[in-house]
């Protein structure tokens, strides 16, 4: 039987991230239990978002920071969200992942807070990521307010 977790196949069966290989002689790691599984879908969605213009700028790594700091994870869950900022990642990749309307909702809320200015490349990023995760635009809409405070 293959090895599952984060060194070599994904729980799910889908290939481990690159750069990832098993480790000879080491027990599989155990799964990553939903809660985080969504948790890390999300920040991976706000560094998706904060990076549709090209970069991150300080605001924008300051609040993923944050949502890590807030978060609690170990370190071996940190890395792997940090190296976030060196994957090209496509919303419709993501979108895959919300497997549930109120999940869908919940990772276009934070893809918005990691937005710095929902304006340019980051809008069109949003509405494509909307698109994927099957949200109308009075849902997105709301969600924008809500966040924004606007």
């Amino acid at each position: 039987m293959p090895p599952t977790g984060p060194w070599g196949d994904t729980p799910q069966g889908k290939p481990a991230p690159e750069g990832w290989a098993p480790v000879p002689g080491m027990p599989p790691a155990p799964p990553i239990p939903a809660e985080e599984r969504e948790g890390l879908l999300m920040l991976r969605a706000m560094i998706a978002a904060a990076k549709a213009d090209g970069h991150v700028d300080s605001s924008e790594r300051e609040r993923i920071a944050g949502q890590l700091d807030a978060a609690g994870l170990g370190a071996a869950a940190r890395d792997a969200v940090l190296a976030e900022f060196d994957r090209s990642v496509t919303p419709e990749d993501l979108a895959r992942e919300a497997r549930d309307p109120m999940l869908a909702a919940q990772v276009y809320a934070a893809a918005v807070a990691g937005a710095a200015a929902i304006e340019g490349s980051e809008r069109a990023w949003l509405d494509g990521f909307a698109r994927a995760l099957r949200l109308d635009g009075a849902a997105t809409e709301a969600i924008e307010r809500r966040i924004r405070g606007g």
